[in-house]
Order: structure tokens, then C-alpha cells, then sequence
């Protein structure tokens, strides 16, 4: 993961899709992405897995910049967007 810069803050969240686990992200500087959190999701552990037995994936909300859900688990928006680039980048070598 090198070139990933620090400080990155998701402003919204653009679409949520429950079945694959991918959500779409803008970022405060304009940036949007997808991003597949499916590997987290399908086969959860610890709090994500409160959130899969919950039903309550679609219950993401932004706070302080972070994906987050209701239980408090988080992810770093940095490592999302790093994602989010990479999945870009794919589509447009494809």
C-alpha cells in the first residue's frame, strides 16, 4: 500500500448494497468509490459479526470521518479509499 495518503474523511455515504457487502463512498475532497467489504462480511468475527447477525450492515453512518456502525465497530477511511482507488484503477486497465 504505498502512495496512501493519511487524513482522508468520508463525507457520505452514497449507496449501500446488503447482498455483496459494497458500499459507495465520497470522500470530503470530492473523491467517490466503491468498495467491497465483503471479505470482512461474509465470514465475520468480533463485532462485525454483531453487525451479520443483527441484520445491520445497512446501518453504516459516517462518524468523525470513519465508516462506523451502530455496536462501534470502524473502519479507517484511509485504508477505504486506498481500496476504492484500487478497484478504479482495475476498470480502466480493463
Amino acid at each position: 500500500m504505498t502512495g496512501i495518503k493519511f487524513g482522508n474523511e468520508i463525507s457520505k455515504i452514497t449507496s449501500i448494497d446488503t447482498d455483496s457487502f459494497c458500499v459507495r463512498l465520497k470522500y470530503t475532497d470530492g473523491f467517490e468509490g466503491d468498495v467491497d467489504l465483503g471479505e470482512i462480511f461474509r465470514k465475520p468475527k468480533g463485532l462485525a459479526r454483531e453487525i451479520q447477525r443483527g441484520s445491520l450492515f445497512d446501518r453504516c453512518f459516517i462518524e468523525a470521518g470513519a465508516l462506523a456502525w451502530p455496536n462501534g465497530f470502524e473502519l479507517c477511511p484511509d485504508a477505504l479509499r486506498s481500496q476504492a482507488k484500487e478497484v478504479v484503477r482495475r476498470k480502466k486497465t480493463a
